[in-house]
């Protein structure tokens, strides 16, 4: 067989390769596309409670972390912020919208080991369970019906010196919420 031909069925396979990526990829996008991340920060914040830098890993089904979503603004692993205030979080990822979660929508917040691709030492991720709001079409396609869905958000805190403050202001503005 000439050189070029084995080139050739080499080039057709990694073209093949990358076309199931993305057709997997784009199947992902549109079982996810009824969940819908609030994107409007209030204004009235004032400073944070707490601020680290982190890397966002991946958003799954609650506790289902092998299951991942591809939801606007969380879709991809990025460097970003976490900053906590009592009336919730504003998620900062490079390249993407900032993320509010309201403290009312936050189930809790605890420490994790492993996650879809990644794996670190013993509770070196932050796993943020939270409520997302979802559209789905009726079964007919005719009327939306919005629902809520509980998903789970895993960070790497660049910090670690900022983790506990973290963990204790996420659980005192969702414990603070909670009461009201």
């Amino acid at each position: 067989m000439p050189e070029w031909a084995s080139t050739i069925i080499v080039v057709l396979v990694l073209l093949l390769v990358l076309f199931g990526m993305w057709q997997g990829w784009r199947a992902l996008v549109r079982r996810s596309a009824h969940l819908e991340p609030p994107h409007d920060v209030p204004a009235e914040l004032g400073a944070p409670l707490v601020e680290a830098r982190v890397l966002y890993v991946a958003t799954t089904a609650h506790e289902k972390p092998l299951e991942r979503l591809a939801i606007r603004g969380l879709g991809f692993r990025a460097q970003g912020t976490i900053a906590a205030y009592g009336a919730g979080l504003v998620v900062s990822l490079d390249g993407a919208e900032d993320v509010w979660i309201a403290a009312s929508a936050i189930d809790s917040a605890r420490p994790a080991q492993v996650v879809i691709d990644k794996a670190v030492e013993k509770d070196g991720l932050l796993v943020l369970s939270w409520h997302l709001h979802s559209l789905r079409e009726s079964t007919r396609g005719e009327a939306r019906e919005s629902t809520s869905e509980t998903v789970d958000s895993y960070f790497r805190v660049a910090e670690p010196e900022k983790s506990r403050a973290l963990y204790d202001a996420i659980n005192s503005s969702t414990a603070a919420e909670s009461e009201v």
